[in-house]
């Protein structure tokens, strides 16, 4: 019973937070102006804004889209197949490094 109360009083503080955040955002000025405003400290609503971004994308189930890659001359080739657990990604020739980071980090996600 403890910890189904802490959990109760970890989301209702989740639920403020997101409305403080939510009038931050939707307020029309920056966030130092707000929290000045409010009397908040800038590092209390960046704590905040973090634990409710983490809170948000924990409730989330990753998910894959097939992104088809356009080539001049119409092909498509598979350099590389990279397997994580049970997740795998083709990776095409030509790709950006930015590209095959995302990829392998969405891969250890799963």
């Amino acid at each position: 019973m403890e910890q189904s109360l802490q959990a109760i009083s970890a989301n209702q503080r989740l639920a403020e937070w997101s409305e403080r955040i939510s009038s931050c955002r939707n307020s029309g000025i920056s966030v130092k102006q707000w929290c000045q405003e409010h009397e908040i400290a800038e590092k209390t609503y960046y704590y905040w804004q973090r634990r409710v971004f983490q809170a948000l994308t924990a409730q989330q189930e990753p998910y894959f889209a097939r992104v088809p890659v356009e080539r001049p001359n119409g092909r498509q080739e598979v350099a590389v197949t990279v397997r994580i657990g049970n997740a795998e990604a083709d990776i095409y020739t030509g790709a950006d490094a930015a590209t095959i980071e995302a990829s392998c980090r969405a891969l250890k996600s799963c």
